[in-house]
C-alpha cells in the first residue's frame, strides 16, 4: 500500500533521473574515463548490497599484481574534500567503511575519500600513475567512468522485484544495468538450494555474466572480555540489514538484537544503553557480538573498565562464490588487457 501510495514520487523521480542519464549519453554532460586501469563495484539500490566485502575480495585477489587505490565517498563522516587515510584517521573523518577497509588492507592498498570522485581519481593518478582504482559505491556518479563496472544485487531483494525511490529502492531503472559489464547477486543462501537459472533468466536482455556470492561466517573473536562459551549472544549493528546478521548463528544459540540505522555514528551514551540492557539478561555465557564496521566506531568509546567486564566479539565472514573460478577469470581478463 506504501508502495503504492508513493508511486506518482517516484514516477517524478524516475523522470529526472532519466534525463540526467540522457545527458551523459548523448554527450551533453562529459563522463571522463579514467586513465589505466579501474573497477567500480557500485549498485543501482541504496546500500545493503555487500560492496565492501567485494572490494575486500578483489583487494586479496590482486594485492601481489598491482598497486591498488581505493576511493570511496566516505558516507557519514564530518569532513569534506580529498583524504588520504593513516593510521590516525577516524570513522568521523572519513566514514565507517573506508576506515574498515584500511585497517584490514592498509599494507596492502591505498585508501582515500573524496565526495567528488573525478577530482578524487585526479590525485590519486598524481600519487600514482599506474595503480589499478577500485571506486566503492560509484556506478551513480557519472562524471568519470570506471574500466570495469560491476553492480551488485541481493538475492531477497533483486533489483527486477524492485522500485524506484521512494516508492522503492532504486536509485535509478533497471536500464542502468545496459552500462553494467557484470552482474553480482549477493547474500545468497547455500548454494545447493539456489536455482540459478530462473534468476539468470530474468536478467538475459542485458547479455552481461551474472555471479553468485554469499557469506561464509567465521567464528566469533573475542575483542574484550574473553568467554569460556558462548550460547547467547546480544547483537549490535548499525547496517543497513541487520537481520542477515541471525544466520551467523545456530538455532541452539538464543539471540537478541540493538540496531541503528546505517552508518550511525554511536555516541557514549550508546555504549552505555547497550551495556545497560546486556546487563539485564547476560549470564557467564552470553557475549556482545557486533561487526568490524560498527567496531571501528565503538572500540575508542569503551573504557578500560568497560574492556574488562563485557564481552564484546567480533563477526566477521569470507565471500563463497558459486563459480570462484569463473568470476577470478572474468576480472583477470580485465585487468590483463592492453
Amino acid at each position: 500500500m506504501r508502495r503504492l501510495a508513493l508511486y506518482p514520487f517516484a514516477l517524478i523521480y524516475g523522470t529526472i533521473i532519466w534525463l540526467r542519464n540522457l545527458c551523459f549519453d548523448i554527450g551533453l554532460f562529459r563522463s571522463r574515463a579514467i586513465e589505466g586501469k579501474s573497477i567500480c563495484v557500485g549498485n543501482i539500490t541504496v546500500g545493503g548490497t555487500g560492496k565492501s566485502p567485494h572490494v575486500s575480495y578483489l583487494i586479496e585477489q590482486l594485492k601481489e599484481r598491482f598497486d591498488i587505490q581505493v576511493l570511496s565517498r566516505g558516507y557519514g563522516r564530518n569532513t569534506k574534500g580529498f583524504i588520504l587515510l593513516d593510521r590516525n584517521a577516524s570513522a568521523q573523518q572519513v566514514g565507517d567503511e573506508p576506515l574498515m577497509l584500511f585497517k584490514l588492507h592498509h599494507t596492502n592498498a591505498q585508501f582515500a575519500v573524496c565526495e567528488n570522485r573525478q577530482y578524487g581519481v585526479q590525485r590519486l593518478r598524481s600519487l600514482n600513475s599506474n595503480s589499478l582504482i577500485i571506486l566503492d559505491d560509484a556506478f551513480q556518479h557519472r562524471w568519470v567512468s570506471a574500466g570495469l563496472n560491476l553492480v551488485l544485487t541481493t538475492w531477497g531483494r533483486p533489483i527486477r522485484q524492485d522500485a524506484l525511490l521512494p516508492s522503492g529502492n532504486l536509485r535509478e531503472p533497471i536500464s542502468g544495468l545496459k552500462r553494467a559489464h557484470a552482474l553480482i547477486v549477493t547474500k545468497c543462501p547455500a548454494f545447493d538450494s539456489v536455482d540459478y537459472q530462473s534468476f539468470i533468466k530474468d536478467y538475459e536482455k542485458w547479455n552481461i555474466p551474472i555471479f553468485f556470492s554469499r557469506y561464509a561466517y567465521r567464528p566469533l573473536s573475542p575483542l574484550t572480555k574473553n568467554l569460556k562459551d558462548v550460547k547467547e549472544v546480544l547483537i549490535v549493528s548499525a547496517i543497513a540489514h541487520p537481520q542477515f546478521l541471525k544466520g551467523a548463528f545456530d538455532q541452539e544459540v538464543k539471540t537478541q538484537e540493538i540496531s541503528y540505522p546505517d552508518h550511525h555514528t554511536y555516541k557514549a551514551s550508546d555504549v552505555s544503553k547497550i551495556h545497560q540492557f546486556f546487563d539485564t539478561f547476560a549470564t557467564e555465557n552470553t557475549a556482545i557480538v557486533t561487526t568490524a564496521k560498527d567496531w571501528v566506531k565503538i572500540q575508542d568509546l569503551l573504557s578500560p573498565e568497560d574492556q574488562l567486564k563485557y564481552p564484546w566479539y567480533l563477526l566477521t565472514f569470507e565471500l563463497e562464490w558459486q563459480n570462484p573460478i569463473a568470476f577470478n577469470q572474468f576480472i583477470n581478463r580485465y585487468v590483463s588487457s592492453n
